[in-house]
């Protein structure tokens, strides 16, 4: 069955008939990971008959979980039934059972034939279980076992004695238990019920639809939930809903969904053994270059200003651009969702159409502010080398280095590969310090002459890196400027 499936996913798809209910575009897969879906499929049908399967796809934030999940929904929709739920936008609703059963019967009913009994009744008992077990405030629960509102009873409990308050409150608390008691052995007796009237649902598609078991459900985004509410749903897909023929496949960043699970349960609690229980398998995607990762956040139609070619390293195309920040995410080694930042950071400056600078140092001094405060400062205060040097080391930062690729004499970018050599993060730091902060163009020509009657046509190390300060020094930019462009970008965030 999987070689019917279509899982080569090397162009760009419109998906006009999402389980979500809405049109889509998906791009072309990059990292060629349709292969990986149709491995999951196969693996999941030979494995589900029996009991069903729960599985955990895990991979960090921004590493293309939401769009793994949809280019499979969207191979296998015509062959299998697909449910997909966004769980951070409903937990609203207090109760993932209603969330979870609300969407099955939402999808499925649309494949059944015209008139299905199964579906009329399942529909008429599910309304029934909603009614026991939709998720009730505690000020609606008071007025559904007295018969008064909790807003009204307030003020005018201020006024009356303190014993008239004291039977008040223990006649509520009676009718409260007896009412939570009663939804509570409802809900007991409607759920089996419910769990074989969503097999018959199953079952009941209309054979016209040419569609297989098992029936594959989708959930996303569980780990950006309230913690309270991610650790439900878990509850409820375990205990009630791991049927045979269905699949869940669970998309989180299981490190986030661990840190929900302690802020119920407690810092100290095991979460990673109690996410254990709910799962079968956990299957973990292979993390996207960062490379193509900005390239993905930066859009594949980003346009390119042509002043931007002043800059050194020059940014004469979208790659130049992807190169220079995912060079510096990668030597800081940030987060993915990090690097989105960063990326915006510096397109924020850029849209200013900023003096000829240094791109490399500005991204640079986005990273340190965020994750090396104090080395960040020292550059900004910058009175000798050797402190600077001595905060570098403290950080564990000596190590950086960024590299600088040329052509020819008077063009460099940001790329590793032939003809290029590279700057430590220290000597970066010295060098953009100390022309940045030039204060007359005296002592700026005096500087660039040595410059000069030093170079030469070789392309060795020396030459190029000769060759790269005459660059620097001929910069725009001031150390006032880039300072003043991380403070204006960062605010975005503060």
């Amino acid at each position: 069955m999987g070689n019917e499936i279509n899982f080569k996913w090397n162009e760009p798809v419109i998906d006009q008939n999402s389980a979500k209910g809405s049109v889509e575009l998906f791009p072309t897969d990059t990292l060629n990971r349709g292969r990986y879906a149709k491995f999951l499929h196969d693996y999941l049908v030979d494995n589900s008959s029996q009991k069903g399967y729960v599985l955990n796809l895990n991979a960090q934030w921004g590493a293309g979980k939401t769009y793994f999940i949809n280019r499979w929904m969207h191979s296998i929709k015509g062959t299998h039934p697909v449910v997909y739920i966004d769980a951070w936008k409903q937990d609203y609703s207090d109760d993932p059972m209603l969330t979870v059963v609300s969407s099955i019967i939402d999808e499925l009913e649309k494949l059944l034939p015209d008139g299905n009994k199964e579906a009329i009744e399942l529909t008429t008992k599910a309304a029934r279980y909603f009614k026991a077990a939709a998720p009730i405030l505690m000020k609606g629960l008071i007025k559904k076992a007295t018969g008064m509102n909790v807003d009204d009873v307030e003020p005018d409990a201020k006024q009356k004695p303190d014993t008239d308050l004291y039977n008040l409150s223990a006649d509520i608390g009676a009718k409260l238990s007896k009412c939570l008691v009663d939804d509570h052995n409802e809900k007991l007796k409607t759920v089996d019920n419910l769990r074989q009237n969503i097999k018959s649902l199953i079952r009941a598609i209309d054979p016209q639809k040419n569609l297989q078991l098992p029936a594959f459900i989708f959930i996303d985004e569980l780990d950006r939930c309230r913690p309270s509410y991610a650790v439900e749903m878990l509850e409820v897909i375990k205990h009630f809903f791991e049927l045979e023929n269905i699949v869940f496949v669970v998309a989180t960043d299981t490190e986030q969904l661990q840190h929900a699970v302690k802020a119920v349960y407690g810092e100290g609690f095991d979460a990673q053994t109690y996410l254990g229980r709910f799962f079968r398998r956990r299957y973990s995607l292979s993390e996207s270059s960062r490379y193509e990762f900005v390239k993905h956040t930066i859009g594949e139609n980003y346009e390119v200003k042509s002043n931007w070619q002043r800059y050194t390293p020059v940014i004469r195309e979208q790659g130049n651009l992807c190169n220079l920040v995912s060079i510096v995410a990668s030597r800081f080694n940030l987060s993915l969702r990090e690097t989105e930042q960063l990326a915006d950071k510096f397109l924020a400056v850029l849209s200013s159409e900023p003096k000829r600078m240094n791109p490399y140092l500005l991204l640079i001094l986005f990273a340190l502010r965020d994750k090396y405060y104090e080395v960040y400062e020292c550059w900004t205060t910058y009175v000798d080398s050797s402190k600077l040097h001595t905060k570098v080391s403290e950080a564990n930062l000596e190590r950086i280095s960024f590299p600088f690729h040329s052509d020819n004499s008077s063009i460099f970018v940001a790329i590793d590969g032939g003809g290029t050599f590279s700057l430590k993060l220290v000597e970066l730091l010295n060098i953009m310090s100390q022309y940045s902060s030039l204060g007359n163009s005296g002592e700026r020509d005096a500087i660039e002459r040595d410059l000069q009657s030093n170079q030469s046509y070789s392309v060795d190390d020396q030459s190029l890196r000769n060759k790269l300060h005459l660059q620097f020094i001929r910069l725009e930019a001031t150390k006032k400027n880039y300072i003043e462009w991380v403070e204006y970008a960062v605010a975005f965030d503060e």
